[in-house]
């Protein structure tokens, strides 16, 4: 079963931490965290935490002009409606399977770009710049980091495939596996795990049923 978004707006609400960063006079829309939650589900505890690459299209429901501008920590930002993208839709449909209630989403970078060629293109000019806010698994934002991580019952990554995030990869993986088993759809090449949406439907039906087997399994041994 594949759910539409219809569908799944239904049963799920959405919500994120939204900012804006100024780094030497360039602006740049951030999302620091996202939680889905079951609609009227009353559950304090987190199923899930998705660790993924960079937010996508998700943004705040009253628009692009709600977004703040980072003047303090991160951590402190108010959660805003919001709309979902299509990963957070697949997310959703995991979350059906696993009769789950609530998961949040964090990334390697909280920098929010459309396009692979952004994201790079982003992350050099911060790597110039010498900025490293956008990161939750920076040093100054390891709290924050650590806070997410206690709250969830299970950690899971998906931050894709491309060879070129391989060190932002390796360093977030290291920081998570001193504290947590690290779940997710493995690709061939180490600490790399496949997105939850590869955009084609097959192979996103795929992702659900290969990742559904692999926590059911998890449970079943404990």
């Amino acid at each position: 079963m594949f759910q539409s978004a219809r569908e799944l707006e239904n049963v799920f609400q959405t919500e994120g931490a939204f900012y804006k960063l100024d780094t030497d006079g360039r602006i740049q829309l951030c999302r620091s965290l996202a939680v889905i939650r079951r609609i009227d589900s009353k559950q304090e505890g987190i199923d899930a935490l998705f660790v993924l690459l960079n937010p996508g299209k998700c943004l705040p429901l009253a628009g692009e002009e709600s977004i703040p501008l980072l003047a303090g920590e991160v951590e402190r930002l108010t959660l805003l409606p919001a709309t979902p993208d299509n990963t957070l839709y697949q997310l959703m449909r995991l979350m059906e399977r696993m009769s789950w209630n609530a998961v949040q989403v964090i990334n390697l970078s909280d920098l929010r770009t459309g396009k692979f060629e952004e994201y790079k293109e982003s992350q050099k000019f911060m790597k110039a710049q010498g900025d490293v806010r956008h990161s939750i698994f920076s040093v100054d934002r390891y709290g924050e980091l650590l806070n997410c991580m206690e709250k969830a019952n299970s950690v899971i990554a998906g931050w894709g495939t491309k060879s070129s995030i391989i060190p932002a990869a390796k360093d977030a993986h290291t920081i998570l596996s001193e504290r947590v088993n690290v779940a997710g759809l493995a690709y061939k090449v180490r600490p790399l795990y496949y997105h939850p949406f590869p955009w084609i439907q097959k192979k996103c039906i795929q992702w659900l049923d290969d990742m559904e087997e692999q926590l059911k399994e998890t449970v079943e041994v404990v």
